[in-house]
């Protein structure tokens, strides 16, 4: 079976690519946003540090997951932005299950991506609970607009070792600047590669 595992830096495109390379594969895909967006709607976050509990039982629960649909012979896609210390794990799931795997990691040019992201926000074209940072759901009085700046978007995404995830497979390194320019056709060709 196959794992291919996106990662990357936020607002790169990782969950578009997904769905196409889902259309692609026939595979089934799972996103840690996802499941995290579950667990802020069921329990809420009263600070930072209960927020950041979410995040780590929601990457559990994507590599449990993971790995239980792998030992029964599912291939899949995965999604996440990985952080380096992150790639031990992973790799001990992949050797457990015995699997092909390829890296997809998406990058960029930073200052690109943290408009885009801040953008995303304020279209609302994602789940609040990533916005907000003391706490969620918003109380009465909470500023519903708030934007990441860009010092804290260095701190949170480039300064924690995200590019740096790096699995023993074949990883592919594309540049998500500009998503239109990414040459779909040789990406597939070279994930195909990756997983003979």
């Amino acid at each position: 079976m196959d794992l291919i595992i996106i990662a990357g830096m936020p607002s790169a495109g990782k969950t578009t690519l997904a769905r196409k390379l889902s259309e692609q594969f026939g595979y089934p895909i799972l996103e840690k946003d996802e499941m995290k967006e579950m667990l802020f709607d069921h329990l809420g976050y009263a600070d930072r540090i209960e927020k950041r509990k979410l995040d780590y039982a929601s990457n559990a629960i994507l590599l449990q997951t993971t790995e239980k649909l792998l030992q029964k012979g599912v291939s899949l896609i995965i999604v996440n932005n990985f952080r380096s210390d992150a790639a031990k794990t992973v790799q001990a799931m992949i050797s457990r299950c015995g699997c092909k795997c390829v890296n997809v990691f998406l990058g960029g040019d930073a200052d690109v991506l943290y408009q885009r992201y801040v953008e995303r926000d304020k279209q609302k074209l994602r789940h609040q609970g990533h916005t907000f940072i003391d706490r969620y759901p918003p109380q009465p009085g909470d500023d519903v607009n708030r934007s990441m700046t860009r010092q804290d978007f260095a701190d949170i995404f480039e300064k924690q070792g995200m590019a740096e995830f790096k699995m023993e497979c074949t990883r592919i390194d594309v540049d998500a600047t500009y998503p239109e320019k990414v040459d779909m056709n040789a990406l597939l060709a070279q994930i195909k590669e990756a997983l003979v």
